[in-house]
């Protein structure tokens, strides 16, 4: 068996986009996940072609551009493996990657692929070899088990067991939603081992917040913009925070009229299948989620979203959550003039994400928690337990900030956990 488990970062940590790590164990290595970054017209992980030609598989953790951007370059570099995701995950991909073609050339760059590429590349769906919490056998020397993340539908943590040797990753990970379920490893997957290397979602540094904090801060701004007489518009992602925050603003704020892109609407009806409900949401779920469509206004047409904005002041949910893309820039546009409106982004926003000069409504930001935080990263430490953990999705100094906090907390003592962090420039790779 070797002697431990080595890991490359060629993009995420230190950083918020373009996730990728390389894990190696002896002969045997793996990538988990291959994503872009949405800033600058579109940034890509550091690749190394020897070592891309030599993996074992590749990992899919969900199917946000920031995870899968960069699929496509790894035949480029020589692989031939199959990527392993969930055929959730799959069935999202290609909506995803016209996402992420349309950022790019709106910004006037040119995506390093071509589109029938997504078709050349094969796939392996984790959730057809082993159910959740059971192992999957991959190839040689190679296991994975999977799980619910509570980001999204079909977004998992992996726990791999290369060569022997024990190690998870987290994916973007938030045990806070309202809809979606998450768990972790069961015990019985360990067999009395423990997790050398655990790579764990950060993408709020040291943040303190619970989901509740941040769901009264939301409607507070919410109903302060609904009495000045404005629109509220809330860019959020097609699948996974957005439901949420449908069924919480209509269970919270019932007064409030709301309004729902037809995209959205179908995404979130799709969810109510039962076999989906199943394997994604709280069992509570589907009934709240049904509720709350009955009260919401749905939108398709641009001429419905204009005699939407001449109506009585709504909260509108829109894609994407960025506000990069339509309709949500449409809505931009015809509410930026008026300072009684607001635009209220509840998650990261990207630095492209720029409003046009003049603006006069209002730019806020209210988080929703889809990723962890303090709290967050010490629960999943103290679960988990591991030899080494790697803070990654935040930038350096976030990252850092939570570094720091979590070794006076003496976590690297009381869990035996060297807590650790690499920050790669966007020219290398760095392994440890």
């Amino acid at each position: 068996m070797t002697e431990h488990i080595e890991v490359a970062v060629w993009g995420g940590a230190g950083e918020h986009g373009r996730s990728c790590y390389h894990f190696q164990a002896g002969e045997t290595s793996v990538l988990l996940d291959c994503g872009g970054k949405k800033e600058h017209g579109g940034q890509y992980p550091a690749l190394v072609a020897q070592l891309v030609r030599k993996l074992k598989a590749v990992f899919l953790s969900h199917a946000h551009e920031d995870h899968m951007a960069a699929l496509p370059l790894l035949l480029q570099h020589g692989y031939t493996g199959e990527v392993w995701l969930t055929r959730e995950t799959h069935r999202q991909l290609p909506g995803y990657a016209k996402a992420w073609r349309r950022y790019v050339q709106s910004r006037g760059g040119t995506v390093p692929y071509g589109p029938y590429d997504w078709e050349r590349m094969r796939y392996r769906f984790l959730d057809d070899e082993a159910p959740q919490g059971e192992w999957a056998s991959i190839a040689p020397g190679l296991r994975a088990a999977w799980g619910p993340s509570g980001h999204l539908p079909g977004a998992v943590w992996l726990l791999l067991e290369l060569e022997g040797r024990l190690a998870f990753f987290s994916g973007d990970y938030s045990s806070e939603s309202t809809l979606l379920q998450s768990t972790l490893p069961p015990a019985a997957l360990f067999a009395g081992r423990s997790i050398e290397l655990a790579l764990l979602d950060a993408a709020y540094g040291d943040a303190p917040g619970t989901q509740t904090s941040h769901l009264i801060e939301l409607t507070d701004k919410l109903a302060e913009v609904h009495a000045r007489g404005g629109h509220s518009l809330l860019p959020v992602p097609t699948c996974g925070r957005g439901m949420d925050l449908l069924v919480e603003l209509i269970e919270r704020l019932p007064e409030l009229p709301i309004a729902a892109e037809a995209s959205l609407t179908l995404e979130w009806a799709r969810m109510l299948r039962p076999d989906l409900a199943a394997h994604w949401l709280r069992d509570e779920a589907p009934a709240r989620l049904a509720s709350a469509m009955r009260r919401i206004r749905t939108v398709t047409t641009d001429s419905e979203r204009r005699h939407l904005l001449s109506d009585d002041p709504h909260v509108i949910l829109s894609p994407d959550g960025m506000m990069l893309a339509e309709p949500a820039l449409t809505y931009s546009r015809l509410l930026r003039g008026d300072p009684r409106h607001a635009v209220i982004f509840t998650g990261h926003r990207s630095s492209d994400a720029r409003t046009d000069e003049p603006y006069s409504a209002e730019i806020a930001s209210c988080r929703y928690k889809v990723h962890q935080g303090l709290p967050d990263v010490q629960q999943m430490l103290r679960k988990l337990r591991p030899q080494r953990a790697l803070l990654v999705h935040a930038e350096t100094g976030a990252t850092a900030r939570l570094t720091s906090h979590l070794l006076r907390q003496g976590y690297s003592a009381l869990n035996e956990t060297q807590v650790w962090q690499q920050l790669p420039r966007a020219d290398e790779s760095m392994t440890s």
